[in-house]
């Protein structure tokens, strides 16, 4: 019987009512059955001390699930001759579905819009407020297809300090400017949603697609995003594997936690976890690079001696994707016993929360009291394990001969085809009815396209700065051969006129864009004026 400890637990505040993951002790060897409570005991303290005395302290946690590990991925038969074929699929995929140019540009372009608009309400004090983005855009692991997540900042501070109640003031006024917007067809799915953890507006652009997630004075999202940005240029097989993962969660409905499963961060944490505990390890521990502070200058300043920390390590991607699989199936009997990944200490440990242990736990390496995976249910945990054991069984059958290639590539990415990830509104509806005949061509537009291709591929010695008003590709000091796999993808083409913020984009010489309706599309002949709209609605939306 393992050695139980008394975990102390700490705030969570969860999003999921989801109690804890119940897996057959059967599972765990001989030696590491878990403590099993009287089952006449009440449904009060009693259970909360049976949770604790099943509760297993961080050493044996360790070693239960380092040793599950080596079975799952022995189990998996990797054939070494087949791994520079699984390699080589892993890195096509990745090159199919990284983003063009023209995605980066469409979001840079809009971002600039968002900041006009927010002056046009707030006025503008010293360069505040401005709106920044975060997220999936910032650490650039975002497909042509993901939302763009912005936050209003009133100040430089690192730390939040705007209350709740000033919050949805902010998302009030914001919301109030874009329904004008909506109502001439320019952007659809406004949707302020102030009874979230965090309040926030949505809306799409119709021209784009491009769904964006706006907030206020989200430092600590914006924090997060910079320090995996950094990371991320330490070692590229974490940006490729964190992109594939999170891809393939997303094609398996395990991404979102409005439905009860993993958040991105929890994703992309798991990932840089793995890539922390191998031997040897190609990441840091996170707190070496938080040691001196979370404001960009000081991460930059200790991130900067671990470049090249994980040259030791020269796993391919290929084996770091079924050594990843082999972890997270090994861990399957483990969370209900504490067993929590942390980044902080690249180390499994063991944790409890306010709630008791979690279905999964990803500490959050910023707020160590908070679990990234909160929102992840007890059904949906099951869910998350069974698309595992299927990706697990996939890859076996591929190593025996038993599936080819392209079939293995359907069933890991789906089908890449290049119209099908061509980024397309995505209503989301709310509780309330929004008034969808003002605008009912926007519900349903869609993005014209166009044939272009090529890549934008350069190198750079240096780490760029994540404050930078825009965003690029990444680049890493290696070479890669990743690219060689990009074929010439069609996509879509607009003219980001902005609709008079007086904004435009540089377009390759030869190329002619088609015209197109939205934030960054043709001026609509019934939209107002930004000058107009500047005299008469921000005043009006500075009074509510």
């Amino acid at each position: 019987m393992a050695t139980p400890a008394t975990s102390t637990s700490v705030s969570d505040d969860s999003d999921s009512d989801s109690s804890q993951l119940v897996s057959p002790s059967s599972s765990l060897p001989p030696t590491a059955q878990p403590f099993r409570c009287s089952a006449d005991w009440s449904r009060s303290s009693d259970v909360r001390r049976c949770s604790e005395a099943s509760i297993w302290d961080s050493q044996e946690l360790r070693r239960q699930a380092e040793c599950l590990e080596l079975e799952e991925l022995a189990a998996i038969s990797v054939n070494s001759s087949l791994l520079p074929t699984l390699n080589g699929l892993l890195l096509e995929a990745y090159a199919i579905l990284r983003p063009k140019p023209l995605d980066y540009d469409q979001r840079n372009t809009l971002v600039d819009v968002f900041r006009k608009i927010t002056n046009q309400i707030f006025g503008n004090n010293d360069g505040f407020p401005v709106v920044e983005p975060f997220g999936s855009f910032t650490m650039d692991i975002f497909t042509s297809r993901s939302d763009l997540d912005l936050s209003v900042n009133f100040s430089a501070n690192t730390d939040d300090r705007y209350t709740r109640k000033e919050k949805i003031s902010v998302i009030r006024k914001f919301s109030k400017v874009l329904y004008s917007h909506q109502s001439n067809g320019i952007c659809c799915g406004v949707l302020p949603i102030v009874s979230a953890r965090v309040p926030i507006l949505k809306v799409i652009d119709c021209g784009t697609g491009i769904e964006c997630d706006i907030s206020v004075e989200n430092k600590d999202g914006m924090i997060r995003s910079m320090i995996f940005k950094y990371v991320s240029l330490l070692d590229e097989r974490f940006h490729i594997l964190s992109y594939l993962i999170k891809f393939w969660a997303k094609i398996h409905d395990l991404n979102s936690p409005r439905e009860l499963t993993m958040s991105s961060m929890s994703i992309i944490s798991l990932v840089a976890f793995h890539l922390q505990t191998r031997h040897p390890p190609i990441l840091p521990a996170f707190s070496a690079l938080l040691k001196d502070g979370l404001d960009c200058a000081s991460v930059e300043r200790n991130i900067l001696p671990f470049k090249g920390f994980g040259s030791r390590n020269t796993e391919s991607v290929a084996e770091l994707f079924v050594s990843l699989i082999s972890k997270l199936l090994s861990a399957e009997s483990l969370w209900e016993h504490g067993l929590c990944a942390s980044n902080f200490e690249a180390s499994w440990i063991s944790k409890t929360w306010k709630k008791g242990v979690g279905n999964l736990s990803v500490e959050d390496f910023l707020d160590r009291s908070q679990n990234f995976a909160r929102s992840v249910g007890k059904v949906q945990m099951q869910k998350i394990c069974t698309c595992l054991r299927q990706c697990a069984l996939n890859l076996l059958d591929f190593m025996r001969g038993k599936l080819d290639t392209p079939k293995l590539k359907t069933l890991l990415c789906g089908q890449l085809s290049p119209d099908d990830i061509v980024s397309k509104p995505r209503l989301k509806h709310g509780k309330r009815k929004r008034k969808w005949e003002l605008c009912p061509q926007g519900r349903y537009a869609f993005q014209k396209r166009a044939k272009r291709g090529g890549d934008a591929t350069t190198s750079s010695d240096s780490l760029p700065a994540p404050a930078s008003n825009k965003v690029f590709p990444s680049v890493y000091d290696r070479g890669t051969n990743i690219h060689r796999f990009v074929p010439i993808i069609p996509w879509p083409r607009i003219i980001p006129s902005g609709f008079g913020y007086g904004l435009s984009l540089e377009f390759p010489s030869g190329v002619r864009p088609h015209p197109g309706k939205g934030i960054l599309g043709r001026r609509p002949s019934n939209a107002v004026p930004l000058n107009q709209w500047n005299s008469t609605s921000a005043a009006a939306a500075r009074s509510t």
